[in-house]
């Protein structure tokens, strides 16, 4: 019994002096800095996971501009510049707001007194990422202008190029057209040069045609001085070697000298002229009149 009585007796001690440990300030300051202590850890977290949000959202940021890269590159290859230029100025935008980002966030760390070695290394190394994407793009434009600034120049040359061409097609044209027209003078003066005249027919003919003048008493029939071409037959000296007279009877009334020409009779006795040598025989008189009986 005085067992129990005792242990009641310090319970109520016990409940007696919680009651007074809560009451004191000591306690009440203790309660509201760990009330405070759980705010800020609160507001740690908030911030911690806001940050890692930040990082991701970089992150995600360069990883959008390593691939843009590959097309930027891809593209000028083939030779859209005017897509890789927007593609380029477009990447600019995205660095230059991820490094807004990073400075913002840099200063709510420091504004929030961190000093996570881990945070800051991140940090330094996507800093360091978009300073060194800033530098390429930054090359890329400059290269991608030279590009265009070429192109335009080996356009300019290229057109100029084209255009001397036309010059040229147009020369070459002009003079084909003066060589065609030298080459037919050539032709014409060459067949003239190497045309001859000749007739074959009866005496009675030839003096009707007034190819022959009449013989006096003591003179034989000759060529006349005046000749109408147009009561001859033409032929291109070079190739008239042979001429069939139809006849077992002719006089050559024309001067040629006896050297060069024959007067040959085939199978049936008939008469042709064979000339032997056509320079020497055309070379006094580009004119044959022959008399045939």
């Amino acid at each position: 019994m005085k067992k129990i009585t005792s242990i009641v007796c310090l319970m109520v001690s016990v409940l007696l002096l919680g009651s007074c440990v809560e009451s004191s300030k000591k306690y009440k300051a203790l309660e509201s800095e760990r009330d405070s202590l759980l705010v800020v850890a609160s507001n740690v977290t908030t911030d911690f996971e806001s940050s890692l949000r930040t990082i991701n959202e970089i992150e995600m940021a360069l990883q959008t501009v390593r691939e843009a890269e590959n097309i930027i590159i891809l593209e000028n290859q083939e030779g859209n510049t005017n897509y890789a230029v927007s593609q380029i100025e477009a990447i600019d935008r995205t660095i230059q707001q991820n490094k807004a980002k990073i400075a913002e966030l840099e200063k709510q760390l420091a504004d929030a007194g961190s000093k996570s070695k881990q945070l800051n290394a991140t940090i330094n190394r996507l800093k360091k990422e978009l300073d060194e994407k800033d530098t390429y793009i930054n090359d890329l434009r400059n290269e991608l202008r030279n590009s265009q600034a070429q192109v335009a120049e080996l356009t300019t040359q290229v057109e100029d190029l084209n255009k001397n061409v036309e010059d040229l097609t147009e020369n070459v044209d002009n003079l084909s057209a003066q060589s065609a027209e030298q080459q037919a003078t050539i032709r014409l003066q060459d067949a003239m040069m190497n045309t001859v005249y000749y007739m074959v027919a009866p005496m009675e003919t030839l003096k009707e045609n007034d190819l022959v003048t009449k013989g006096g008493l003591f003179k034989k029939e000759s060529v006349s001085k005046s000749i109408d071409k147009n009561l001859l037959n033409t032929a291109d000296k070079r190739e008239l070697t042979t001429l069939p007279l139809n006849t077992k009877k002719a006089t050559i009334l024309t001067n040629h000298p006896e050297s060069s020409y024959q007067l040959t009779k085939g199978d049936d006795e008939m008469l042709s002229l064979v000339i032997v040598d056509q320079e020497a025989f055309w070379n006094i008189s580009n004119y044959l009149i022959i008399s045939i009986k």
